[in-house]
C-alpha cells in the first residue's frame, strides 16, 4: 500500500512510497524490464534496478499494459536504486540533453 512521506527534508515534493512493479523502458524498440518503483512525486520516481545499466533518458511505464507511461531522465545512481526526474513534452520538443548522472554514494549512517 502506498503512504506519503511526511517530512519532506530538503525535498521539494512530497514522495509516495510506492514499492511497486513497474517497466523500464531503455528504447522504443527494446523489451520492457521489470524494475520496481520505490517511491514517486510530481516531478520523479526512485527506482530499484539492480545491476541494469540505464541510459540518460528512458521510458517508465507504471503498468503491464502501458496505460501510464513517462519518460525520464537519470539524475543519480547510488547502488541498485536510480532517481529519475520526469521529462516534459516541451523538453523533449526543445531536444533535452541529459545532465551529469550524480554517482556519488552517501556516507553510511552511524
Amino acid at each position: 500500500m502506498a503512504r506519503q512521506s511526511g517530512d519532506l527534508g530538503t525535498r521539494k515534493n512530497f514522495r509516495v512510497d510506492l514499492y511497486k512493479q513497474g517497466f523500464l523502458i531503455p528504447t522504443p524498440e527494446a523489451p520492457w524490464i521489470e524494475c520496481l518503483i520505490v517511491d514517486v512525486s510530481a516531478t520523479g520516481a526512485c527506482l530499484d534496478v539492480g545491476a541494469l545499466a540505464v541510459p540518460d533518458l528512458f521510458g517508465l511505464a507504471f503498468t503491464a499494459g502501458g496505460e501510464v507511461l513517462r519518460v525520464c531522465s537519470l539524475v543519480w545512481r547510488r547502488g541498485e536504486l536510480i532517481g529519475a526526474r520526469f521529462v516534459t513534452a516541451k523538453e523533449l520538443r526543445q531536444g533535452l540533453v541529459p545532465t551529469d548522472v550524480d554517482t556519488k554514494v552517501p556516507a553510511p549512517a552511524d
